[in-house]
């Protein structure tokens, strides 16, 4: 792995702690790329053959794909170290926040408490039952177990399991993803200057920092249900200089007043969330838009005109990663509900990035120094042809 940011809510680790954890990160991506580039060959060759035998015809959905794969030894033994992979990463990580504590979250109240930005935390906030239903991506405590006081750990534990799963794929901030949101917007709306910006789901604020690198003059906003990963995120962002406003608040019921902001965003948020919650948000975000504002989210592709292979293989982390709306969202009719939420159609827009940024650490620079046509890129596989897309629209 490249080497995280350092900052003072950085939680050092010893060599051994160190090590392991590369070895775990480089180990998922073995499985990931390397043996899970054989699934594609083992379904080809066996597995949808037989199918065709049986039945006269080939398989028509992902669910009739997970059904035969899953009976498959080497699909098995695949989906067995994933899993497995998954639950090293938080073991691998917890010993050393847990050693931090409870130092580490003194240090993170003296950096909030002088901050420029601002923290407004809701202790009357009911967490939604879609969070706290199980513990996400196999996270222990996941985003809302709160351990008293100004308590950051859980944000402490997302912010280095991102990394670790990454394999430090997404740069030394872990923003890869939201500068790569914020440079699009930038080169393909150059005339768009919000004045005031939205992060809805913003866990530790990753993705919230590049909005800020390319729209300096902009106020900063982001909102989530879980106290703990606020705390982090105002600390965090005040040790790495950035006066950004944090606020625990649900996206379905945003008390922000109409006409708010000029642009609202999320980035892998609305695949942990309900899909009713989600159709509150989409109201919601049409809400406290201004006239002429933007909405843009970036997920998960949607499975519709998708390959059932590859839907398949996109839908693994429902049933074996504790994403129990991953399948939910990828199958939405994601027009329909902007339509439904008052989003005209003829506005909507949507961006595929076939390539997910990927800045090697001797050649990063903030996302605002970087010429886009000189990036280096990665290849991001989340199956061959599936990719992170955003979806946005016009108010």
């Amino acid at each position: 792995m490249t080497t995280q940011a350092d900052h003072e809510l950085t939680v050092n680790t010893t060599h051994n702690e160190d090590s392991l954890q590369t070895y775990i990160s480089t180990l998922r991506m073995f499985i990931l790329n390397e043996i899970g580039s054989g699934l594609r060959d083992v379904y080809s060759s066996r597995v949808k053959p037989g199918f065709i035998k049986d039945n006269g015809r080939e398989p028509k959905t992902e669910h009739e794909v997970r059904k035969l794969m899953m009976n498959d030894s080497y699909c098995q033994t695949w989906s067995s170290m994933m899993r497995s992979c998954q639950e090293m990463i938080w073991d691998s990580i917890i010993p050393s926040i847990e050693r931090a504590q409870p130092n580490l979250n003194k240090i993170a109240s003296e950096l909030s408490s002088k901050g420029k930005g601002t923290l407004n935390l809701d202790p009357s906030l009911d967490v939604p039952g879609y969070v706290k239903a199980c513990d996400i991506h196999l996270m222990p405590g996941n985003y809302n177990t709160d351990r008293g006081g100004f308590d950051v750990t859980q944000g402490a534990l997302y912010d280095r399991g991102v990394y670790v799963y990454a394999d430090g794929n997404a740069g030394p901030l872990g923003d890869s993803i939201g500068r790569s949101l914020a440079k699009h917007l930038k080169l393909r709306f150059p005339n768009f200057n919000p004045s005031k910006i939205l992060d809805i789901g913003c866990t530790v604020g990753h993705n919230l920092l590049p909005f800020k690198d390319l729209y300096p003059d902009s106020e900063l906003h982001a909102i989530d249900v879980s106290a703990p990963v606020l705390r982090y995120a105002h600390s965090r962002s005040e040790a790495l200089g950035y006066p950004l406003n944090f606020h625990q608040m649900n996206g379905e019921h945003m008390k922000f007043p109409d006409n708010s902001f000029d642009l609202v965003f999320s980035i892998i948020t609305f695949h942990e969330t309900s899909i009713t919650a989600m159709k509150n948000i989409l109201k919601e975000c049409k809400r406290v838009l201004r006239p002429g504002g933007m909405m843009i989210h970036m997920e998960l592709p949607r499975t519709k005109n998708m390959d059932p292979f590859d839907a398949f293989y996109l839908d693994w982390d429902s049933y074996y990663n504790n994403e129990p709306f991953y399948q939910s969202w990828t199958s939405i009719d994601l027009e329909k509900a902007y339509n439904t939420a008052g989003f005209c159609e003829e506005k909507y827009f949507e961006v595929v990035t076939p390539d997910v940024y990927v800045v090697p650490e001797e050649d990063f620079k903030r996302a605002a120094d970087v010429d886009i046509s000189k990036e280096k890129y990665h290849r991001g596989r989340l199956g061959e042809g599936v990719h992170w897309t955003g979806w946005g629209s016009w108010k």
